[in-house]
């Protein structure tokens, strides 16, 4: 099924095509063709004396939306399929009408809608959800206008959010054209007040103390984009896609703390992704984040996510079976081979009951899933295609994944292909943000099983090396020691069978690799491994 949507945002009108067809990869909301048009409306009421979009305004949108219904119908999407969205700066012009008689000229057989704030905090908030495998936390979308303001929980599959979510007239735009006509202490001591009446009237249903909060909208990715920058100290963040990215609210705030005039925006320009307008509204929205953190200190952890209306509206299409799927299971199942249901039995049966459920649950499926993908590539090229599969490679473009997903699946794919890289700095990156967003020793603990599922997975994956099953009793696996110091797997062949005379090497020195990458990371709190191994 293929949907088209436009978000005409205040700030800029998005279009999108998606097919949803594939229920086996819909999770992921998949994208066909996406744009973003340079047009405020926003900026054009602000320069209106009559809150009136101009002849001008309407004609630079007719020439964007007509060429996205010749895209539509160049994909053969169904004009029945294509949904509008009008948001704050639609609602606030006078002649929105004749905006949205302009576009049911242009097609009439599309769904035209003027978003109320309420469905707009829905879109926006199911946006965010649909950015995470689960979330638990506040929530901000940032608009041109207005920033909504809500809480949402979004657990196997059930999606609840506030009832009585809060719009405020403190978008992106809204703010720069107020700090050019007012002070700045006044505007931070108003939205400072505001946004601890918001938190209030939300009724979160959990403590502000050590909550989450989640980020949307084209103004926080730019600040997100920001905060890699600066907090980076002066090496590059390896994972350069702001949806996954996490920081605390106390390393937000010495972003926001950073002096931002009009000496330092040529810098702030050569930001990536951030572009002269962004880098213009960011003084705004760094004023934002401390009226945040004076209203609400005790969060925790701040998210930034790509999900906005479109991805929250195209999310609300897909039924309540296909909203609980895990999207690093999705997006990978597509390339599994035949052999990776028998390899998956395997490995589950090597697990530990002490493994971190990430790892056993998520990781470990789709890591299988993705053992022979990089086969046909040459041995200079498969662990370095294989590190940045989900930052630059064929799941980059993935939605729905954290950089953690994105890093220790790279890592662990890596080793399957012996884990050497052409630069090593990316490699020491990407463990470094494991370890790090994963809260030190848990982090320890993901590398050290994303290692041990790396090592056993090669074996079983050389094991039937064409990724099909051609004999199901090549491998048994036992585990017959089971605690938290200690591990041990007991490993049963196939007498003189070729596939495993020819890796036998890999398979004896199983135990020896395992415990030198323990030593070598001085990771504590995790089992010795050991293997017995026997042919019959």
């Amino acid at each position: 099924m293929l949907i088209g949507v436009i978000d005409i945002g205040s700030n800029a009108v998005r279009f999108c095509v998606s097919d949803l067809s594939d229920s086996l990869i819909s999770r992921n909301l998949p994208i066909v063709f996406q744009e973003r048009a340079k047009i405020s409306l926003y900026d054009a009421l602000a320069a209106s004396t009559d809150r009136r979009f101009s002849d001008d305004v309407l004609n630079t949108l007719r020439i964007a939306i007509t060429r996205f219904d010749k895209i539509c119908k160049a994909l053969s999407v169904p004009d029945k399929n294509v949904s509008v969205f009008g948001t704050e700066a639609s609602r606030s012009a006078a002649n929105s009408d004749e905006m949205f008689a302009m576009i049911r000229n242009i097609n009439s057989s599309w769904t035209v809608n003027l978003l109320s704030q309420r469905m707009e905090a829905i879109y926006g908030a199911m946006g965010i959800a649909s950015s995470f495998y689960e979330i638990k936390g506040l929530v901000m979308d940032l608009g041109g206008g207005s920033i909504q303001i809500s809480w949402v929980s979004s657990l196997a599959g059930n999606f609840v959010m506030s009832d009585s979510a809060v719009s405020l007239p403190y978008g992106a735009a809204a703010i720069f054209q107020r700090l050019r006509a007012q002070r700045v202490e006044a505007i931070n001591s108003e939205i400072t007040s505001a946004f601890a009446l918001a938190f209030k009237k939300i009724k979160p249903p959990f403590p502000l103390k050590g909550a989450n909060l989640y980020l949307s909208g084209g103004g926080f990715r730019g600040l997100g984009c920001l905060a890699m920058s600066i907090l980076s100290e002066d090496e590059y963040y390896p994972v350069p896609i702001i949806n996954g990215y996490r920081c605390s609210i106390k390393d937000l705030e010495k972003v926001a703390q950073k002096q931002v005039n009009d000496k330092t925006m040529d810098k702030l320009e050569d930001v990536f992704r951030i572009s002269k307008r962004r880098a213009s509204q960011l003084p705004g929205i760094l004023m934002l984040v401390q009226a945040l953190v004076s209203a609400a200190p005790q969060i925790d952890a701040v998210y930034f996510c790509q999900g906005g209306i479109k991805e929250g509206f195209l999310y609300s299409k897909l039924d309540d079976s296909l909203k609980i799927r895990d999207p690093l299971i999705t997006c990978t199942a597509a390339h599994a081979r035949p052999a990776c249901t028998k390899i998956a039995t395997l490995m589950t049966s090597a697990m530990s009951s002490f493994t971190p459920s990430y790892i056993s649950k998520r990781i470990l499926p789709a890591v299988v899933n993705l053992l022979y993908y990089q086969a046909p590539y040459t041995k200079d090229t498969q662990a370095t295609a294989a590190l940045n599969i989900a930052v630059t490679g064929v799941l980059a473009g993935v939605h729905g994944l954290s950089h953690v997903d994105r890093a220790l699946l790279g890592i662990i794919l890596c080793e399957r292909w012996g884990g050497e890289v052409f630069d090593e700095r990316v490699l020491g990156r990407l463990c470094d943000l494991v370890v790090s967003e994963s809260r030190g020793n848990l982090g320890l603990a993901y590398m050290f099983w994303g290692y041990y599922v790396s090592k056993l997975a090669t074996v079983f994956a050389d094991l039937f090396p064409a990724g099909i099953v051609d004999n199901e009793n090549r491998v048994k696996v036992e585990l017959t020691r089971d605690e938290i110091d200690a591990l041990l797997v007991e490993l049963t062949f196939v007498k003189d069978d070729p596939c495993t005379l020819a890796v036998w090497d890999n398979i004896e020195g199983l135990e020896r690799k395992v415990k030198k990458f323990r030593k070598k990371f001085d990771i504590t709190g995790v089992p010795k491994v050991s293997f017995k191994l026997s042919i019959k």
